[in-house]
């Protein structure tokens, strides 16, 4: 009998690991980064979930990044499992925060995207990303949480592109695995276009090749040029395109009509699909401006934006020392209220001492009579 009880305890024991091996089975991971990228390339990093032996319904976690050697570009929830971001990934210094649901039957498989997170290289050295915390929740009805491993990876980060100006080349030159990489650059723009027309970019880069160009306003805009930025809400603001380089490595783009006025530096960056990454080349600067009578417009809201404070400072400085007045105006005569009030309240009281002294003297009397 006591061989009978050891050998159930051990089954239970064995089934109850069992259970809890099976149970914490789902991790968070990266995929795999190229090992080392350059100063100013930038590097798309998948997060991802594998849960193999059971669906899952929910994930959350706090993504950790080095905050001196990489810089976020952008955030994309294009292919993701999650069906509903009951907090979507959103980057606070050093981190990036998500919480997601996925609706019935859940997930289940090796290869779960949740976001893509593109990192920008600011300086040589070596990048780790990892997960602070994090949690994968089970479709069984309870949200039980089986989460199994939190994953990290890590690239250096080096000095960027190597060029050689020597070379008879259109392009700055790149060495990445002992071949000549093409970096893009911009050979024809227009240097300065108005908001009702569109811009056109022209240049040559890595033959057959993918390249983006990033559009970033780099201009200080004044009160006037932001409120006519915020009405005007059919243009179209310049952000990021992906254009095919021909057989020759040329590539040109031409924008819609309808652009934001500002200052744009526009950066080709080579696409490289197989490490993830994005090169950069030579870019330019354009100044995108609006017409005259906008231009007008946005002087003469400067000009009252600068009136109604200098007029508000006026009507207080005004207003206090009138308010002030006004107001020990009212306090005087209160206090002149308050003053005949007790002089009339203590005659009152003399009247009445009077008044019982008559009558005390007139009882003394009546009594002695």
């Amino acid at each position: 009998m006591r061989h009978f009880f050891n050998i159930l305890g051990l089954l239970i024991c064995f089934t109850f690991g069992v259970n809890v091996a099976f149970a914490q089975n789902s991790d968070l991971f990266f995929n795999i980064p190229p090992k080392q990228i350059g100063v100013g390339e930038r590097v798309t990093i998948d997060v991802k979930v594998r849960s193999n032996l059971q669906a899952i319904n929910a994930i959350s976690g706090v993504l950790s990044f080095p905050e001196s050697l990489l810089r976020i570009v952008s955030i994309s929830k294009d292919k993701t499992i999650v069906n509903f971001w009951t907090g979507e990934p959103r980057a606070e210094r050093n981190s990036v925060f998500f919480e997601g649901v996925i609706l019935n039957p859940g997930f289940e498989g090796s290869d779960g995207l949740i976001f893509r997170v593109t990192f920008e290289a600011k300086k040589s050295g070596k990048a780790v990303l990892d997960f602070r915390q994090g949690s994968i929740l089970a479709n069984d009805g309870r949200g039980t949480n089986i989460l199994g491993k939190l994953f990290a990876t890590n690239f250096e980060i080096v000095p960027g592109a190597i060029f050689f100006p020597s070379i008879a080349l259109d392009s700055p030159l790149q060495v990445q695995e002992n071949k000549f990489v093409i970096l893009p650059v911009i050979t024809e723009y227009t240097p300065d276009v108005l908001t009702k027309n569109s811009t056109f970019l022209k240049g040559k880069g890595e033959p057959n090749a993918i390249t983006k160009i990033v559009f970033k306003d780099v201009s200080s805009k004044s009160v006037g040029e932001k409120f006519i930025d915020f009405l005007q809400t059919k243009k179209k603001k310049l952000d990021e395109v992906l254009v095919k380089n021909d057989s020759e490595g040329a590539f040109q783009y031409t924008s819609g009509n309808g652009l934001v006025a500002g200052v744009y530096n526009a950066t080709p960056f080579l696409v490289d699909a197989d490490n993830n990454t994005e090169k950069p080349g030579l870019g330019v600067q354009f100044l995108v401006t609006d017409s005259k009578i906008v231009k007008m417009l946005v002087v003469a809201i400067n000009v009252l934006g600068l009136l109604i404070p200098i007029v508000g400072l006026g009507v207080i400085i005004y207003f206090i020392p009138w308010y002030s007045f006004k107001r020990m105006r009212v306090l005087k005569k209160k206090l002149g209220l308050e003053e005949e009030k007790i002089e009339l309240s203590g005659h009152q009281l003399e009247r009445q001492d009077k008044l019982m002294d008559r009558s005390v003297d007139k009882l003394n009397e009546d009594g002695v009579g």
